[in-house]
């Protein structure tokens, strides 16, 4: 099933989840709560002041419409002019131009600008300009036949004073909120953080101290992981003890049945019963094997390269045709934290297999980012892909790959693998092998 594309961006932890549900309705209350300011601040405030500023240009308009009708003097209409400008709070003067000597400039996010300039232009019955490139002064020009109207008029006279502190208060007050939740959040995140990693940590065999907390459902949670984990750890030490016991009291008659016959003449039969006897033994073998595959080994450090070398050499005593190809990208002095025992018998249950059912094996191992990979293939009749979850159950034979009348072990060297590769905390998976055609075996490591 695809993923939707939304989830793609999404945080894949609990906090980074719960803080996205946390921040998402207050900086949406907040959005809300600043378009409203700013449709209060910046348009009503804004119109309430521009009305006056709108009835004092008007009036100074008029005078100047007076002035110039009565044909003043250019002194005396300039001094006139300078006396109502100081009485209103603002500079005015008359230029002797027949066009606006100030362009119309307007910042793209000035608000209150915009709804200055719109309220003007309603009230003003004359050709207008504008000029708010200044931050401190607002230049307005009206245009007379005769010349142009010139205002100075302080950027205060149009806006409120400090605008910004509702909002200011508003970005504070939400970084306290959220610090104080982040602390909050991440001691109630904690204790499931906790059993994640015991959890994780059992699924691989190891056993980390554990005790509930937090609250009422996460501690109801540790306390029913603390008594799965109980319930397993008793089911695989009956399983351990029973493989064992019958195993140990099978060996003691079949021990005996082996001396008997090995003291009787040697005829075709004897020799039959014989390779059957020792066949019986090889079985409760692997029977002990896969008792023991989840007793708990401690990990130590290892070198890779030493390791593989070790496995390698022991097997080509006895089968010729192994070939190692060691990737450059594995330095000969790299070393990991590894189950030494464990993961020997893992590999080697592996190569016992392609041993078995193969005349010609390869054996790989590459370091990557954040991965060592083993792989080994052979040239046998392999497994159908159908087959190869199956592969991995215990106790499974799978006919086609398998001789049923002679002894080829019980179904459990992959069993065994798996689990001790899981225990690592990696994955084992089967393949066709391009290169030789049987069967292969991927072990993936995290480094």
């Amino acid at each position: 099933m695809a993923q939707h594309p939304i989830k793609r961006y999404l945080p894949k932890s609990l906090l980074g989840r719960a803080v996205l549900i946390l921040l998402f309705p207050i900086i949406f209350i907040e959005i809300v709560v600043g378009i409203a300011f700013i449709q209060r601040h910046f348009e009503q405030v804004t119109n309430q002041m521009s009305e006056g500023i709108a009835f004092e240009i008007i009036y100074i308009q008029k005078e100047t419409e007076r002035g110039l009708t009565e044909k003043l003097s250019d002194d005396l209409l300039l001094n006139k002019l300078s006396n109502l400008g100081e009485e209103f709070g603002f500079e005015v003067s008359f230029l002797k131009e027949k066009n606006f000597t100030r362009q119309p400039k307007i910042g793209l996010i000035d608000l209150s600008g915009k709804t200055f300039v719109k309220n003007l232009k309603e009230k003003l019955k004359r050709p207008s300009s504008f000029d708010l490139s200044d931050p401190r002064n607002v230049l307005i020009q009206v245009r007379f036949d005769q010349g142009v109207l010139e205002f100075k008029i302080s950027r205060k006279r149009i806006s409120a004073s400090n605008p910004h502190q509702l909002l200011v208060l508003m970005l504070f007050v939400t970084i306290l909120l959220v610090i104080l939740s982040l602390i909050i959040l991440k001691n109630q995140i904690r204790p499931i953080g906790k059993l994640a990693k015991a959890a994780e940590a059992f699924g691989k065999g190891q056993f980390i101290e554990f005790r509930p907390g937090g609250s009422d459902e996460v501690r109801r949670a540790g306390i029913a992981f603390m008594a799965m984990r109980a319930r397993i750890e008793r089911q695989i030490k009956q399983r351990t003890q029973m493989l064992s016991g019958v195993s140990h009291d099978l060996r003691t008659p079949l021990t005996r049945l082996k001396l008997a016959l090995t003291l009787e003449s040697k005829s075709d039969e004897i020799k039959e019963m014989l390779e059957d006897v020792n066949s019986m033994e090889a079985m409760l073998d692997e029977f002990l094997e896969f008792s023991k595959s989840n007793v708990n080994e401690k990990t130590q450090k290892t070198n890779i390269y030493e390791f593989v070398q070790s496995i390698v050499k022991k097997n080509k005593k006895h089968f010729k045709n192994l070939v190692l190809e060691i990737s450059k990208s594995l330095e000969k002095s790299f070393s990991m934290s590894v189950r030494t025992n464990g993961l020997k018998r893992a590999i080697q249950n592996i190569i016992d297999n392609s041993i078995t059912y193969g005349k010609n094996i390869s054996f790989k191992i590459n370091k990557e980012k954040n991965n060592l990979i083993f792989e080994i293939e052979d040239d046998g009749i392999g497994i159908e892909e159908k087959d190869y979850e199956i592969a991995f159950h215990p106790f499974t034979r799978l006919d086609k790959s398998r001789n049923q009348n002679n002894h080829s072990g019980v179904g459990l060297g992959l069993s065994i693998a798996n689990d001790v590769i899981r225990m690592h905390g990696g994955q084992l998976s089967l393949y066709k092998s391009k290169a030789l055609g049987g069967l292969g075996v991927r072990i993936r490591l995290p480094i």
